[in-house]
């Protein structure tokens, strides 16, 4: 991302070639402002509409992503980075999770009625208001859904900024709402930097709904308090893959790999830290070392390439930087940790061993292509050392016993617990984190309902 010259001008850039993908108008405070007040006087009719409308309208937006899955892929390849395949998965995931909130979402926000003596009272679910939707640049289609989607459909206005390293994904994502039928004032994107987020953040909306670091994340839920504004918070992971000396060699290698290294590492639940028991712990670094080296780098629409470039060259100094500091004090690098000649902001995925525990790659989110990986001798020991870090989105154990491993997993102090599989997010299923990594939950019932109010009438008994 880059600013034209007049700074009023957002511009994208390819991560892989440096090159401009395109530009969109940058918005000011007063843009924000006059996005949220056109969105509370609109808000009212859309909210009016029966759900059964705004189902017709989340299915034809569900629809159109998905008859245009094929350019809006290759549009998140161009901005963000990662691999078309990965691409093209997160576009038709999109299009499936629209559909589930659409199809399940009425049942979920119908009113009930419950008895006490002397009462009749109704439960009702009414929309929250207006809804700043402020999201990420690593999952540009699919995360802004999260909110977007569950909101309108009960009955708010969204304000959606898109990340500024993504704006053109950003801006056909609302275009297709739009076509769907959702009214412009009902879902306007507002495009910029950490001001514009900050402008939404001070304006006078009634929820957020934000996925990013935990320090912005931190910021917003403290200035969201002092208006009592409400919140839902997705923020990032240090997450631990614990494998235990009877796992499956095969599997918990790739899992491991795959894990730290989807999306060039820049995934909120990434496999950061790898545990593994003694008895395992040689074999295993031998499997996951050679399976690093063999990956294929290179840019995200060249079909061969399994991993792409991280997002922005400030991201690839800071990686770096993690890792010549470990090295310093004592780790070392077993596969990858360099970049990679010429234009774009590759890394070499990089698999490291004996990193000191004060090193900042030990415990800070790194958001690239780093994979640690310690022994340990007892269950306790694992347990410790997963949860020692002020983060809690994901975790995993990995074992042919499959009792033992999901006791072991119960004992992690994690949004979402996991045996013998990557962790990722399920639209059937709440997301979200624990300690630092969040507050809320986004997806599956839980998500829906968080963008509603219930509220209840209370009549005489007949």
């Amino acid at each position: 991302m880059v600013l034209a010259p007049e700074s009023k001008t957002l511009v994208s850039i390819d991560p892989a070639t440096e090159r401009p993908v395109g530009e969109v108008p940058l918005a000011s405070e007063r843009d924000v402002r006059a996005a949220v007040e056109g969105a509370r006087r609109a808000q009212p009719d859309w909210a009016a509409r029966p759900i059964e409308a705004r189902v017709a309208i989340l299915l034809r937006a569900a629809d159109l992503l998905e008859g245009r899955a094929e350019e809006i892929a290759r549009l998140v390849t161009r901005e963000e980075g990662k691999v078309l395949p990965e691409s093209r998965a997160e576009v038709k995931d999109a299009a499936v999770r629209i559909r589930y909130f659409a199809e399940t979402g009425p049942r979920h926000l119908a009113s009930r009625e419950e008895r006490a003596p002397g009462v009749r009272g109704l439960v009702e679910y009414v929309p929250i208001g207006v809804v700043a939707a402020i999201k990420p640049w690593n999952f540009p289609v699919q995360i802004p859904l999260w909110t977007i989607a569950p909101a309108l459909l009960a009955g708010n206005a969204v304000v959606f900024k898109p990340s500024e390293l993504t704006p053109l994904v950003g801006e056909a994502l609302a275009r297709i709402f739009h076509e769907a039928g959702v009214p412009r004032e009902i879902l306007p994107a507002v495009q910029g930097a950490d001001e514009v987020g900050a402008a939404l953040v001070r304006a006078p909306v009634d929820m957020i709904g934000f996925v990013g670091s935990q320090a912005a994340g931190s910021s917003i839920a403290a200035q969201a308090g002092a208006d009592l504004k409400r919140v839902a918070l997705e923020l990032g992971g240090k997450d631990p893959m614990i494998v235990l000396g009877d796992a499956d060699l095969e599997a918990a290698s790739a899992g491991a790999v795959r894990g730290a290294f989807k999306n060039c590492g820049q995934v909120c639940c990434s496999v950061e830290r790898l545990y593994v028991e003694r008895s395992l712990y040689g074999r295993l670094l031998e499997a996951i070392v050679e399976r690093t080296r063999r990956m294929r780098i290179g840019p995200g629409l060249e079909e061969s390439s399994e991993v792409g470039p991280m997002v922005t060259g400030a991201s690839r100094v800071r990686v770096l930087g993690l890792l010549e500091e470990a090295r310093g004090a004592g780790a070392r690098v077993l596969a990858g940790g360099k970049p990679r000649e010429g234009k774009g902001f590759f890394v070499e995925p990089a698999v490291v061993v004996d990193p000191p525990a004060s090193a900042r790659l030990v415990r800070e989110e790194t958001f690239g292509p780093v994979l640690t990986v310690e022994p340990f001798d007892t269950e306790e020991e694992a347990v410790e050392r997963a949860n020692a870090l002020p983060f809690g989105l994901t975790a995993s154990v990995w074992s042919a016993d499959l009792d033992r491993a999901a006791a072991l997993a119960r004992r992690l102090d994690a949004g979402t617990r996991a045996v013998n599989q990557n962790v990722g997010s399920i639209v059937q299923m709440p997301w979200g984190g624990r300690k630092g990594s969040g507050i809320g939950r986004m997806l599956s019932v839980e998500g829906i309902r968080e963008f509603a109010e219930p509220v209840t009438l209370r009549l005489p008994a007949p």
